[in-house]
């Protein structure tokens, strides 16, 4: 796997690139049975994703794609080596600027053995304009209830997205949680890795699970990393040239003194959306489910029977 450290426009690092051999098989995988209905599996725990593997997670979308109900049968438990105090106080804090960057490639070295990534390129960003928790006013950050409900497409704006729990979060005062109470105080907590999955609209939680309680519990939000596909899309790059031609055109009207800087910030807001379109979020790729809608049925009578949606 292929490792390429992304910066911004000013030089300071904001995510590490992956390019994965496609001969890369995911352990953690997506199956669809006719599009709207999902399943995710933990191939390493069964052998294979057959269909009756143990599910993480079952979904079922709205016919008018305005949501997700989700139910969470399985508790998940990730496969990453656990992280130490020490290591994490020797990797620094978020004060740092290669802070973020040695935590990603922490991450990659994870993610190489087990994990999501199939054949493609990845990145794992620090990017938190669309990963920021929803903080109520006066009120600590709300995630979506588990083990089930239902995540509303509608209510998404450019500065809210859920992170989905795979697992019920410890209490405040589960040891583990206490432990790493103390490094959100002391700035020594490791980021949270999150998985960006398109169909969901939603971040699931990879690794971290604890240390995201630690940081509610601290009312704060944690460090985040998240793994997603890129936009390399040319669909996707109608909106930043869109905009651009916009602009470029409004500057008939602009003083002519002003004509040179008109065209400078045009140029420059281009440069900025075209570089968060190459660390933006991609579409998730899903395998087919060995038996369609009613093998998917079958898991949610043999694992959810009480499944309300």
């Amino acid at each position: 796997m292929d490792r390429t450290n992304l910066t911004r426009p000013g030089g300071d690092w904001d995510a590490l690139r992956l390019d994965v051999p496609e001969s890369a098989r995911p352990s953690l995988r997506l199956l669809a049975a006719h599009n709207r209905r999902f399943v995710l599996v933990d191939a390493s725990v069964e052998g294979a994703p057959d269909p009756d593997a143990p599910p993480l997670l079952l979904a079922e979308v709205d016919a008018g794609w305005f949501g997700v109900d989700y139910r969470c049968p399985t508790p998940y438990r990730s496969p990453f080596a656990p992280l130490r105090a020490a290591e994490a106080r020797a990797l620094g804090t978020p004060n740092d600027p290669a802070w973020y960057a040695r935590w990603a490639h922490r991450m990659a070295d994870e993610l190489s053995r087990t994990g999501p990534l199939y054949g493609g390129a990845w990145l794992l960003s620090r990017d938190m304009d669309r990963t920021r928790l929803r903080f109520p006013e006066f009120a600590l950050p709300t995630l979506p209830t588990w083990p089930e409900g239902h995540i509303d497409f509608n209510a998404h704006t450019y500065h809210y997205w859920e992170i989905l729990p795979l697992r019920p979060l410890a209490s405040a005062e589960h040891g583990r949680v206490k432990a790493y109470r103390k490094q959100v105080r002391d700035g020594s907590l490791p980021p949270v890795l999150v998985w960006w999955i398109s169909m969901f609209q939603t971040h699931v939680v990879l690794d971290g699970h604890d240390r995201l309680a630690a940081s509610l519990a601290e009312g704060r939000v944690p460090p985040l990393l998240v793994l997603s596909r890129p936009t390399e899309h040319d669909a996707y790059v109608a909106g930043p040239v869109g905009g651009y031609e916009q602009r470029m055109a409004a500057i008939a009207g602009v003083p002519e003194g002003a004509v040179g800087n008109a065209i400078r910030d045009a140029s420059r807001q281009l440069a900025r959306d075209l570089h968060r379109l190459r660390e933006g979020y991609g579409l998730t790729r899903a395998w087919p489910l060995k038996g369609g809608v009613p093998a998917w049925q079958h898991l949610v009578e043999r694992y959810a029977p009480d499944w309300t949606r």
